[in-house]
């Protein structure tokens, strides 16, 4: 018997050393991705390698500041300066401009000719709301090819990637209606991405849920935003068509050997960097307008991970038809036009200066996104019009009280 207490006790302690030692190195590796995270990354000895040869930022940090999303503002004059807004310019089908490529990069190493800068600019609708245009001034090359379509993105906060991560397959699928069989107007669909060689993957991440999993979404945008590659892209020369000469000539010829910039323990350690972002408060209650102007019938107050708890998101992760007055007419996916995925509402650090909303930041306010809501959004903002102005405050402050369920940073830098 006692033998037997002393290997019970050995395993026990076998068990707790397993722990600790697995615990320590979670905790290395989330720090190694906190450090990845806001460094800024130069162009190599080799030009193969290392930053660039075109990118936008040199950090995950500029776009992301302290994990938040872009900050963007409107001078009196409605110039639009930030930091953290991307130019898309595709035809309808999603591909990208033959000689720029699907993004505007507006930097490139010494030697490389960046691709031009876009000039923003806010203008008032007819219906009194503010949409941002765009116009590029090409730093080399042709202009823009005749039917390619511009649309901003305004990088997004990263406090809710873990909850997002953590959602069910089978809880996304559940809240999907694409043919509106119930008939309340909502038919919010899965946007299934093909993989090759495997079975479609669910799309939940970034704007129109065009990727699976944390990895997916940071391996993209430490290709396209910076130049850097990894197993997932392990082309040298970024973004940069074959008819961008200098740039191709500066990124190398590629080899076997290559080396990425960016190996699977990175992008890992720096995807745990992003999950610990978001460290959850409490969650207020709803208040009545929230449900009688049928906000939830998009923005779901909580969902079923894979574990099978229950997590506060305010989203489906669906892609809905939000209308004409929000279509992006460059194809991302099998998304449509119209189509977009329910923003969390959770974490998305609606109080920080610079913060706007909708994926192109026109909005400055709550009332103002939510004014800009049409096609299956509708008739909720019809309900949100016809409010009081103390409920429309009400619920407004609401959202805004869920956008900042999350530690906020330190001010600076």
């Amino acid at each position: 018997m006692a033998d037997m207490r002393i290997a019970v006790a050995g395993i026990f302690a076998t068990i707790v050393f397993a722990t600790i030692v697995f615990a320590s190195a979670a905790t290395a590796r989330e720090t190694n991705g906190a450090q990845m995270f806001r460094q800024n990354w130069t162009s190599a000895e080799t030009a193969s390698d290392g930053l660039g040869p075109i990118y936008n930022e040199a950090s995950c940090h500029a776009c992301h500041w302290f994990g938040g999303g872009a900050r963007i503002r409107v001078r009196p004059d409605g110039e639009v300066a930030g930091a953290g807004v991307l130019l898309r310019h595709t035809f309808v089908d999603g591909a990208g401009d033959p000689h720029y490529g699907v993004q505007l990069q507006n930097k490139a190493v010494d030697g490389v000719a960046a691709e031009g800068v876009a000039d923003l600019s806010a203008v008032r609708a007819a219906n009194g709301l503010t949409r941002f245009l765009a116009s590029v001034r090409f730093a080399s090359g042709p202009g823009r090819t005749a039917g390619i379509t511009m649309s901003l993105r305004a990088a997004p906060a990263l406090d809710s990637t873990a909850v997002v991560a953590t959602v069910s397959d089978a809880a996304i699928i559940k809240g999907a209606d694409p043919r509106d069989s119930n008939g309340d107007g909502i038919s919010g669909r899965v946007h299934l991405l093909p993989m090759a060689g495997e079975r479609p993957k669910i799309g939940r991440f970034n704007w129109k849920a065009t990727r699976a999993s944390v990895e997916d979404q940071i391996a993209t945008a430490l290709w396209f935003d910076m130049g850097l590659t990894s197993p997932r892209h392990t082309q040298p020369q970024g973004e940069c068509t074959p008819r961008q000469l200098d740039c191709i000539e500066a990124s190398g010829s590629p080899s076997s050997d290559l080396i990425v910039d960016f190996d699977g323990e990175q992008i890992a350690a720096l995807a745990d960097h992003v999950r610990s972002l978001g460290r959850l408060m409490k969650v207020p209650a709803q208040p009545r307008v929230f449900t009688d102007a049928q906000c939830g019938s998009c923005h779901t107050p909580t969902m079923e991970t894979q574990d099978g708890w229950s997590v506060a998101l305010y989203s489906d992760l669906l892609l809905h038809d939000m209308g004409d007055g929000l279509t992006s007419y460059g194809g991302e996916g099998a998304a449509l036009p119209t189509e977009w995925r329910t923003t969390p509402l959770i974490g998305f650090r609606g109080q920080l200066p610079g913060h706007r909303f909708l994926h192109d930041g026109r909005a400055a306010t709550i009332d103002e996104a939510i004014r800009w809501h049409g096609g299956e959004a509708q008739t909720s903002r019809d309900a949100y019009m016809s409010l009081s102005a103390a409920e429309k405050l009400d619920l407004t402050s609401f959202v805004l009280t869920l956008m900042s369920a999350m530690p906020t940073p330190p001010q600076g830098d």
